[in-house]
Parts: structure tokens; sequence; C-alpha cells
């Protein structure tokens, strides 16, 4: 009897818990809102959508005078907005960032000065967002270039001074052209101008100091304009020669951009003659000499050479003392075939009538002079001959007696002949010269014209220098200080050198031709010597011609 007591005692209390249990777990699914079908399922949040958003961007280094920022690029976004959690920025550029805080910062890397369309998402805890959007210019610049840094630093301190001993170390010429062709300085031509004694140096760490001494030299209209009124007049040329200006510092930047090599100067910093300009292309440098260009807003290009070793006071036509090569023609018979080769041809260029040999009737050394002599005779299909020497070196010659050189000062002491229709030439042709294919046709060879001369224009000097441009025509000048080149000699020389090409009669300088890097005249050149007759320029052959003579007395070459 008890045993069954406590049976049923047991199964009531179980029956107790179940109910229990399926009460607590009625309540627990109805707690919010059971609707009509009682206990139910959980009803989704409600959407949170941000609001009040604000969206700020800050160009580092933007002021009033660089509106797009300092350059570097760097710019700073923020935004805050009601019930927003999380921001995804958006820069115009592809790239995107997230932030928590709203707040990040991009560096734009695209050179130059570009308009971006950026724009900001606030994210709620619900994933709803909303957007603003901006359009921002950022300007940035571009990096130095290591090996241009070195080069107008040294690797930390460098100064430069104007080149002044040189010919050609300051000149202008067509903004078209890479070299000068309008005007070229003699050396030391502006002594007491504002430009010779400033020092520009160049620091590693991109400044730049001008150390002017008191005055500068420039045009007029673009110092007044830049730097103020000093009271001072220009000269006829529209130059103020000293204008007075204090010592000054600013940055620099040296870069390689579409293959030129570039300095660009912040505030007004500038170098040599002062055109209005702070840009300049580096032309032509060899570690401790660099030419640099300008180009003004009228389109002249203007060229300065500045070295950073001691500036002799030496002018450059008289640095080459050193003979290396001569021939006094103090012997009898043929050209020393160990000095010149005779060139022998029937057929020459520039409608040229003579044939040219190497016979003792056309070129011989007899008296103490080289004699070239130009005969009507027939010979070789043609109606006259002559000869042409030259001190190129050929496969049977001592390659140290022939001469191929590159700068220096050539004379030649000679005597022109005088009938008409002689063409007598002293001039140099670029080594590398070649119609086969395996060096450059003329004029990508370059010529050097010393001395050209004609019967027809009696005491008409001319000196030329030929290369690419103008198809060929060339860089000429004409004298005729001199009436008696056919009847007395007179010493024809050209000083060569990386700055400029000066030619001289009788060591006057009468011509000069600006070189630069763009040019073919710094490479080997040979010297030739030869009578044409006829031709292009030797022009109508006299009809009782019967011969003359070209005398050179010696050709001496010097280096330093």
């Amino acid at each position: 009897m008890n045993f069954i007591l406590q049976h049923l005692r047991f199964r009531f209390s179980m029956y107790k818990a179940i109910i229990v249990l399926l009460f607590v777990f009625s309540c627990s699914n109805g707690d919010d809102g059971g609707g009509d079908n009682g206990g139910g399922t959980v009803d989704p949040p409600k959407n949170v959508i941000p609001s009040n958003l604000s969206f700020n961007v800050e160009i580092i280094g933007s002021d009033s005078n660089n509106p797009n920022g300092d350059g570097l690029g760097v710019v700073k976004f923020s935004a805050s907005a009601v019930d927003a959690n999380n921001y995804s920025f958006r820069f115009g550029t592809g790239d995107t960032k997230n932030s928590s805080s709203g707040s990040v910062e991009y560096t734009y890397k695209d050179i130059g000065t570009n308009t971006y369309d950026v724009k900001v998402l606030a994210y709620s805890r619900t994933n709803n967002y909303i957007d603003a959007e901006k359009t921002i210019t950022v300007y940035v610049k571009p990096q130095p270039d290591a090996d241009l840094v070195n080069l107008l630093s040294g690797g930390s301190e460098k100064t430069w001074k104007v080149n002044a001993a040189y010919d050609g170390h300051f000149a202008n010429g067509d903004s078209e052209d890479r070299y000068p062709s309008w005007y070229e300085a003699y050396a030391f031509d502006k002594n007491n101008f504002g430009m010779y004694d400033d020092e520009y140096t160049f620091k590693s760490d991109g400044t730049f100091s001008h150390k002017t001494n008191g005055n500068v030299y420039g045009k007029a209209s673009y110092l007044t304009s830049s730097f103020g009124s000093s009271g001072q007049n220009p000269n006829a040329d529209g130059e103020i020669e000293n204008y007075n200006l204090e010592n000054y510092s600013t940055n620099y930047l040296a870069k390689k951009d579409e293959g030129l090599d570039i300095i660009e100067f912040s505030d007004k910093g500038f170098v040599g003659f002062y055109v209005g300009q702070s840009d300049y292309t580096i032309e032509c440098s060899d570690g401790n000499n660099i030419l640099l260009r300008s180009v003004d807003n009228q389109n002249t290009a203007w060229y300065i050479w500045l070295t950073s070793d001691e500036v002799s006071n030496i002018a450059s036509k008289d640095m080459y003392t050193n003979l290396i090569w001569q021939d006094e023609f103090n012997y009898d018979g043929t050209p020393n075939p160990e000095k010149w080769h005779i060139e022998q041809r029937n057929q020459w260029y520039n409608n040229e009538k003579q044939a040219t040999t190497g016979r003792l009737d056309n070129v011989k050394v007899e008296d103490g002079v080289l004699k070239i002599i130009a005969k009507k005779e027939s010979y070789g299909g043609k109606e006259y001959t002559s000869s042409r020497i030259r001190t190129h070196k050929v496969s049977n010659f001592n390659e140290d007696d022939p001469l191929d050189f590159t700068y220096g000062r050539v004379d030649i002491r000679a005597k022109m002949p005088s009938k008409g229709g002689t063409w007598p030439a002293l001039w140099m042709l670029g080594s590398n010269y070649s119609t086969s294919g395996n060096g450059l046709d003329w004029p990508y060879c370059g010529e050097i014209d010393i001395l050209e001369h004609t019967g027809n224009n009696l005491n008409r000097v001319q000196a030329t220098v030929h290369h690419p441009d103008n198809y060929g025509e060339g860089d000429t000048k004409v004298t005729y200080e001199y009436n008696d080149v056919s009847t007395e000699f007179h010493i024809y020389s050209v000083v060569w050198t990386p700055k400029a090409i000066t030619f001289y009669v009788d060591n006057k300088p009468y011509h000069i031709v600006g070189n630069s890097c763009a040019l073919p005249f710094n490479w080997d050149f040979n010297i030739i010597l030869n009578v044409a007759m006829g031709g292009n320029m030797g022009g109508a052959i006299a009809e009782d011609f019967d011969f003359d003579i070209l005398e050179v007395d010696y050709v001496r070459v010097y280096q330093d």
C-alpha cells in the first residue's frame, strides 16, 4: 500500500514539473507580442538611417599662393553624421578607404594639377547609408631626380659660376632650336655687368642660394616687373647691366620629364641673365660644366654655360697651347703620306667640274709650301684637274700619325688662288662621315669650314658650319676686311670648344657659332685642304683659265 502511494506521489510531481516548464516556455515565446497566431515569430529590427552628414576636405599646404596644395599631394578627409558608425571614402582614383572614426588621409600620385570627384558614404549599424560629394583640385610636384640633384649639388653642396672665359658662354637663339644661333658673347664680353661675380649654390636638400653681390644683369622689363623699379635706366638693348638685387635663397626641383633634364626654381629664382623665367633645361653637362636653357615670353631661347671649376682668366682663344700635330712643309715632293691622305676621284659633289689626282702636277710640296694646283686639262672625263688631301685615318696609316681630334685650335697660313672659277677651301669634316651606312652621311656628321674663297668674289672671306638643320645650309659669316688674300699669306684659324666655334683671320675673330650637345660638333673631325673648280659656289670658270694655285705655308693643331 505504501508502495502504491509513493508511486502516485512521484507521478504527480513529474506532471507538475512538466506543466511548469510548458508554462515558462510559452511565456518566453510570447513576450514580444504573439499577435493573432499567439506565440508567433520575431519582427526584424527597424532601419536606422544616418542624417546630418558633414564632409570636409583639407588639401595640405593650400593657401592663397598655392590653392591646390604644396605639391606633396596629401589630402585629409573627415566626415560625421548622426547614427553613423562607419565611413567609406572614395578618392576619385579608384582607391577607397574605410574608417570608423570618420577621418582618413590620402596621398595623390599623379604629377601635375589634377581634378578629382571625391565621395563619402556614411553607414549606420543597419547598413543603411547617406553620401556626400565634392570636387577637388590637387597639385602634385614631381619628385627630384637623384642623378640631377647629384650633378648640381655634388651629393651635398656645389657652387657654380658663369664660365665667362669661353666664347659662347652667353647666347640666344630661336626657341624652336636646342642651340644658339642669333647671338653669342665673346669671352669676358660682359665683364663689367652684374653677372660674372654671381655664385649659384645648389644643395642636395633642394635649397638654392644666389649670391648676387648686390646686382644682377637682365632685361629691364622683366627685372622691373618681377622685382620692382630700381630707378636705373636700361641700355640701348633694353637691359639693366647692374640691377640692384640682394642675395636670396629659395628652393629648386631637378627632374626628368619627357626626355628633358629640368630645373625649376621657386620664388622667381634664376641663373645668369634674367629673362623673367625660373625654369631651365640642362642641355649639356660633363660633371663640372653645364649648359642651361630658358625661353622667354617672346620665344627667344637663352643659354648660359656654368662651371663649378675656377673660372680661368685666360680667354678660350688662348687656352690651346699644346702643339699636338703640324706640317710645316719643309720638304719637297708628295705631301707626307704619314700625315695626309690624297683623295683621287673623278666625280665630286656640288656640281664641281674637276677630277682630283695625286700627281705632282696637282699637289706637291715645294719651296717650303704645299701647293694644290688646279689645271685646265682633260682627265678622267673631266676638263679640269686639282687635288684634295685630308688627315683622316685610313687602314694603311699608322694611327698615331693622321689626325682625327675633338676640340682645339687650328691655324692654317695660306694664300688663295685668284682666277675666276676657283673655289679653295680649308675645312674640317666629321670623322664619322660615311655614305655606306657604317657612319653618318652629310650633314649629320657635321662640317666646319675654316675658310672658303672664290676667284669670282675676290677677298670675300667666308666661314661656315653645316649641320642637319636648314637642310645643311649652315651658319655663315663673311668678311671683306682683307683685300690681299690672293697676294699675301694670312693665318686662317678656328678655335673649337664645347661652348663655341670661333673663326679668325690673323688672330682677329669675325664669326662665332654657339655649340651645344644638340649639334654634331662634339666628336672627332679631320682636316681637308682642296681646290674645286666651278660648282655651286665657284661659279663660272674664266674662259682663259689655265691654272691657279692654293699655297699653304703650315697647318698646326693645338689642344690644352
